[in-house]
């Protein structure tokens, strides 16, 4: 874990050039300066981007071990976002024993959308490649889900998934990359509630 720890405290290494901050402000401004008319700066409206968000995304990306992190406004929306990639007529296979709120997105509204949507035992690699379609597009699951802690191998999932061009979504909530890096173990995409264990 000394390895973690020093990621934690200094990757990226980032300070305020203009106040010789040795961590990164909390930025509250909306709007940024442009140096002149059509200039491409990082940022230029906070729903887009601002130095606050980018280091804490930088920060996860580093923690996890990926190549790029993003912030939302909640896990949910987090969430959201990663299901949004999807198109009518998509399959999706879903851990059958994932979060209520994700349950009820996907269920609710994503289904609305005319993703199909099958709950499968993730800890079942039969059942899962029975669960298979020709539109089956990715499997979402939690590694150990909440409260019930049962235990889905992400390693053994992503090499199915892959076999078949799958995308595997974990969803990381409950043991944050202190305990475990899905990425490391074969996963494409990583979701997290913030709010919660990180």
């Amino acid at each position: 874990m000394t390895e973690f720890n020093t990621k934690l405290v200094h990757q990226p290494a980032q300070h305020d050039n203009n106040t010789g901050a040795v961590t990164v402000p909390i930025y509250k401004a909306t709007t940024f300066k442009y140096p002149e008319v059509c200039a491409q700066i990082k940022d230029d409206y906070s729903r887009s981007g601002n130095p606050t968000r980018r280091a804490v995304e930088e920060q996860l990306a580093a923690l996890e071990e990926g190549d790029y992190g993003f912030c939302f406004s909640s896990g949910m929306a987090a969430i959201h976002a990663a299901l949004a990639i999807f198109k009518k007529g998509d399959h999706l296979l879903v851990g059958n024993q994932i979060y209520g709120g994700t349950f009820r997105l996907l269920h609710e509204f994503f289904k609305r959308w005319g993703l199909t949507i099958t709950a499968v035992d993730t800890r079942d690699l039969s059942a899962i490649e029975q669960a298979i379609q020709p539109n089956t597009k990715a499997i979402y699951f939690e590694p150990v889900t909440n409260p019930l802690l049962k235990v889905t191998s992400i390693s053994q999932v992503s090499q199915l998934a892959h076999q078949y061009n799958l995308l595997t979504i974990v969803d990381n909530t409950f043991l944050s990359p202190y305990l475990l890096r899905p990425l490391n173990l074969g996963a494409d995409i990583v979701i997290h509630s913030a709010t919660k264990y990180l």
